[in-house]
């Protein structure tokens, strides 16, 4: 890997998994990017950059905990979503709290297979692999669940979007909106 550590890291769609690493004796990231060949190493832990991102895109209300653990009953590693207008939903391998934990953009994921010696190997959208020292069904089960939290925001958010383009198209007609 040549490259060189940062303090921190601005997530985007091109924002592909942030995973936990031991950077000399403390927890930091290796930041995978669909456009770059290899990671961004930052010397700030997965969840911290998370909480960083989610502030930074003001969806706080969406993107806590709480929304999946509302919609979809989801207790324990719950996904969030860090942008719905952006499309930034990821899941996490372990609980939040934990060292280990690492995050996935659902996005960006194509497909999960059981590695040859534990874990599973994470394939990307853009062709590049990943093992993951996660068993392939606690993988499966997150980007499933991280799917379904998806779905159900969207059947949430329907009504307002309806909204929006029936006043657009009034607006549009010439008519005085609400």
């Amino acid at each position: 890997m040549s490259a060189k550590t940062k303090t921190s890291h601005e997530l985007s769609h091109t924002t592909m998994a942030f995973i936990a690493t031991e950077i000399d004796e403390s927890w930091g990231t290796l930041i995978y990017e669909e456009d770059r060949e290899d990671p961004i190493i930052v010397n700030t832990p997965p969840g911290k950059l998370m909480e960083a991102a989610y502030r930074y895109h003001g969806e706080e209300l969406v993107a806590r905990f709480d929304g999946a653990k509302i919609l979809c009953d989801f207790n324990n590693k719950p996904p969030i979503a860090i942008s719905v207008t952006h499309h930034f939903y990821f899941f996490p391998t372990h609980s939040s709290t934990n060292p280990y934990c690492s995050w996935f953009s659902h996005t960006h994921i194509r497909k999960i297979k059981k590695a040859k010696y534990g874990g599973s190997e994470v394939w990307f959208r853009d062709g590049r692999q990943l093992m993951v020292p996660v068993s392939e069904g606690i993988m499966l089960n997150q980007l499933h669940r991280t799917a379904q939290y998806r779905f159900m925001l969207a059947e949430q958010l329907k009504p307002v979007h309806q909204k929006e383009a029936l006043n657009a198209l009034i607006k549009a007609l010439g008519y005085p909106t609400f």
